[in-house]
C-alpha cells in the first residue's frame, strides 16, 4: 500500500513516499497553490501571502458570490459574523497587493 499512516496529508516523493508530512509542508503547498491561482490568471502574485491567506480568500470570494453571511460564518466555524466583518471581507476587485493587506 502507498500509505505508511493514517494521516490525511502523505508524501509523494519516492524518499518518504507514503509517510505523513508536516505542517510546514503542508504551508508550502498552500502557499505555492495560491500564487499558482494567481499565475494562471495573469495577475501579480501577492506579497507576503501564507498558507492562512486561504482562510480570507475562500471568505471572501464566498461574499463576493452573494453566500449568505451565515453561510460563510457556518463554513468557518465562527459564531458570529464579527470576524469575518473586522479581518475577511475583502474587497474582490481590489488590486492583489491589497487584497492581502500589503
Amino acid at each position: 500500500s502507498f500509505r505508511k499512516t493514517e494521516s490525511l496529508f502523505v508524501s509523494f516523493q519516492p524518499s518518504i513516499q507514503g509517510q505523513k508530512v508536516s505542517s510546514s509542508t503542508i504551508g508550502r503547498w498552500l502557499k505555492a497553490t495560491i500564487a499558482m491561482s494567481y499565475e494562471v490568471q495573469a495577475l501579480p502574485v501577492p506579497r507576503g501571502i501564507t498558507a492562512h491567506s486561504t482562510r480570507s480568500a475562500a471568505s471572501s470570494a464566498a461574499w463576493s458570490t452573494q453566500a449568505s453571511i451565515g453561510d460563510i460564518c457556518r463554513a468557518a466555524a465562527w459564531a458570529s459574523p464579527s470576524p469575518f466583518i473586522r479581518h475577511y471581507n475583502v474587497d474582490a476587485f481590489a488590486s492583489a497587493d491589497a487584497t492581502f493587506g500589503w
